[in-house]
């Protein structure tokens, strides 16, 4: 309640629980502000977490602090026990972080090759099939799988490191394989090839299932963080997500999940939002997809315009409800895709 940020003055929300609620509005009319930002302040301070930075781009001088000025919740925390932003900042800021290591995926995939003969004849441990380790990576690239070439009067470049060929790993390792696959090979597969290498692996399949079914299919387990999209690193944490026990009474926070997602992927993405809240959590999305608005159980359109036209919530209700009503410019929209 008395929300004000940024172009938001003392604005009151409802936001139902149990349910998947969509936040639509034109860019800029303050979505964004309230939930991404004010919603995530008001419920991580109230469960006593650590309130997350919000990060920019630029130098640490350069960035402008923006203060919530006022907002509180008057009720209904009681029901939520965790809180969750499937934001879409990097899972990581180097290229030893990649779509195995985050989820966690990449160990059960290290033991798998620790479980071989040749790996047991050598008293090699999962350690060992980490690029991150001395014992198994390249020394020449340190494990980077590249190396930086200097160029007089012109910027330096990355090369694949002569000595491993861009495997990461020193020679001895790959020498391990697993159904005649190097620990290498495996990190090169796409999840859709790796899914069904590990058919018979009951744990690493499910998980490598998870990651399909939110569209990322087609990312290799070891591209590096630093070549995904801003969507790929937040489907990858949503399906990191997705894999734990779910015990419901979580409060998931998504903005613009679908971003760069195929229409056939917005459908398995929907999927999985909808088992988050079958499974007793709430589910929040800042969206413009009409497809996720249509399929959510509630609507809160803001606006009516940008900046200072707008800051205001103008229409909520469910899909239905909510395409009906004339002050809403998202209804509109809606209608012609409930209708179509």
């Amino acid at each position: 309640m008395g929300v004000t940020r940024n172009n938001l003055n003392r604005v009151d929300a409802d936001f139902p629980l149990g349910v998947l609620t969509t936040v639509t509005g034109v860019s800029g009319s303050g979505k964004s502000s309230l939930v991404s930002q004010v919603l995530v302040e008001l419920v991580a301070t109230h469960l006593g977490h650590e309130v997350p930075l919000n990060e920019e781009e630029g130098d640490e001088l350069e960035r402008t602090a923006v203060a919530t000025l006022g907002g509180r919740i008057a009720e209904g925390m009681q029901n939520i026990k965790r809180l969750v932003q499937v934001d879409q900042k990097p899972i990581g800021r180097t290229p030893r972080s990649n779509l195995a290591t985050y989820t966690g995926l990449f160990d059960d995939v290290r033991k798998l090759f620790a479980a071989t003969k040749t790996a047991r004849a050598r008293h090699y441990s999962a350690g060992r099939f980490s690029f991150n380790v001395p014992q198994g990576r390249c020394e020449h690239c340190q494990g980077e799988g590249c190396v930086m070439v200097e160029l007089l009067f012109l910027p330096s470049v990355y090369a694949p490191c002569p000595t491993c060929h861009g495997t990461r790993y020193n020679a001895k390792t790959l020498e391990i394989q697993y159904r005649d696959r190097s620990i290498a090979d495996v990190l090169g597969m796409t999840v859709n090839v790796a899914w069904e290498f590990f058919a018979d692996e009951p744990h690493v399949h499910r998980s490598l299932d998870v990651l399909r079914q939110v569209g990322l299919g087609y990312i290799r387990l070891g591209q590096p963080a630093t070549e995904l999209s801003g969507g790929e690193a937040q489907r990858i944490k949503l399906a990191t997500e997705l894999q734990r026990m779910q015990r419901g009474n979580n409060l998931y926070i998504l903005d613009e999940p679908t971003t760069g997602l195929h229409p056939a992927d917005v459908e398995k993405l929907m999927a999985q939002l909808e088992r988050l809240v079958e499974s007793g959590n709430t589910v929040i999305v800042v969206e413009h997809d009409m497809r996720v608005v249509a399929g959510s159980d509630w609507v809160i359109d803001i606006g009516p315009g940008a900046g200072d036209e707008g800051g205001r919530i103008v229409a909520s209700g469910t899909p239905r409800e909510l395409s009906k009503m004339p002050q809403s410019r998202t209804a509109l929209f809606l209608a012609r895709f409930l209708d179509g």
